[in-house]
């Protein structure tokens, strides 16, 4: 977050410096308001694109083998843009580079990252059979039945796209 507030006042000024240049080269043939204005317009598209290209930097960055299952899309008022085009604020990603699989039993990690917190990650067993979800928050290791017992385990709605996205390591 420090980042881009940094970028957008370092935008900010490049932006005002290149049209006060273009003052002094056009011997003042540009409006006053020019500065300012073309200052403010560039912060604005930079926090606008950063919004919108955050999903697609963030879910690349976790790797190939990383799969989003759930995104979740807002409309906000102090962004009115959001209402012509929702942004993308968190999602779900399955790491299906790190599965164990044992019977219908799927055990791999969740990303679950948000815009302007820090992500963080979940190892989760899936009941592909039975439809249930059991997070193992002390992680995995190689005897996945150990890592289970006493598993609480939280059944699943008909359709979940994060338990279908983890169940594909069956196929």
């Amino acid at each position: 977050m420090l980042l881009e507030f940094i970028a957008v006042i370092a935008l900010g000024g490049g932006t005002a410096g290149i049209v006060m240049l273009l003052q002094k080269l056009t011997r003042n043939a540009l409006p006053r308001w020019a500065t300012p204005t073309a200052a403010g317009l560039a912060m604005l598209g930079f926090a606008i694109w950063s919004e919108y290209s955050w999903f697609d930097r963030t879910s690349v960055a976790l790797g190939p083998n990383t799969v989003v299952a759930a995104t979740i899309e807002r409309k906000q008022i102090w962004r009115p843009w959001t209402f012509f085009a929702p942004v993308t604020t968190r999602f779900i990603a399955v790491d299906m580079g790190k599965t164990q699989i044992k019977d219908s039993i799927v055990a791999t990690d969740l990303y679950l990252m948000s815009r302007w917190q820090e992500g963080a990650i979940v190892p989760v067993a899936f009941d592909c059979k039975q439809g249930r979800r059991a997070d193992v928050f002390k992680g995995f290791t190689d005897d996945l039945d150990a890592d289970l017992a006493g598993a609480s385990w939280i059944t699943l709605e008909e359709g979940d796209t994060i338990l279908a996205q983890a169940c594909t390591a069956l196929d």
